[in-house]
């Protein structure tokens, strides 16, 4: 697979020109998806959702709350209604996140009244292909990302999966169109004190890495994370 050179957008001005428009008219109105969680039940441990959600998210959702964490990391939040609606669920986990551009956690302010949310004043903005003040944002048990890699050019990608990897106390989680990078050579060259442990109940494309204890060094001959996974497009 030939490597992305270049990103799919021009960052500083996607928010205006592709993601409000894509998250509000295109996910909301035209597709109809509820973006944020109103109505959830619990039974026996598994949560089941009544909301008209997309296959990613109710998967992420899902992890965080059938593992149990803590404490969890969004490394491109957007608008935030992923914490949001993490939030909702799972009330008593503590969440921070960050994004590229203040103008997307605005759009949460705008429509998601992303105010009345106390995690609101830890979110913050932060460019995760630079390691700059990485080590000043902590650790945290559960670190996701979604739809955000994928549109990254290779190299930089590489450089907000290391980022990923040091946020990270235990856990790493992608969802990501797996077919827009190598992701197997990105996970074996990055992620080499991690295992793969992934069982999706929505979705069979996400990546979920588990920290191996005492492991800090790259291995040789780690195991293929990628043979057994299907296609995904993405969805923001």
């Amino acid at each position: 697979m030939a490597k992305k050179l270049n990103d799919d957008f021009s960052w500083d001005s996607y928010t205006e020109q592709h993601y409000e428009r894509e998250m509000f008219d295109i996910l909301q109105e035209k597709l109809n998806l509820d973006m944020i969680v109103t109505d959830f039940t619990e039974k026996d441990g598994e949560i089941t959702f009544n909301d008209k959600l997309h296959e990613n998210w109710m998967e992420l959702y899902h992890q965080v709350h059938k593992l149990g964490v803590k404490s969890v990391f969004e490394c491109g939040c957007g608008c935030a209604h992923h914490l949001i609606n993490i939030n909702k669920i799972t009330p008593e986990v503590i969440i921070n996140g960050c994004d590229y551009a203040q103008t997307q956690i605005d759009l949460g302010y705008k429509y998601y009244e992303l105010e009345k949310y106390d995690f609101a004043n830890r979110l913050t903005v932060k460019d995760l292909t630079s390691s700059e003040g990485i080590k000043e944002m902590g650790k945290h048990e559960f670190v996701y990302t979604q739809a955000v890699t994928m549109h990254l050019a290779y190299d930089k990608a590489k450089k907000f999966l290391i980022n990923m990897r040091d946020l990270s106390s235990k856990y790493v989680f992608l969802i990501e169109n797996i077919n827009a990078h190598d992701y197997e050579e990105l996970i074996n060259d990055v992620f080499y004190d991690f295992e793969r442990i992934h069982d999706g109940r929505y979705l069979t494309t996400g990546i979920l890495l588990k920290r191996r204890e005492g492991e800090s060094k790259p291995k040789t001959g780690v195991p293929h994370f990628m043979d057994s996974i299907g296609t995904n497009n993405g969805w923001l």
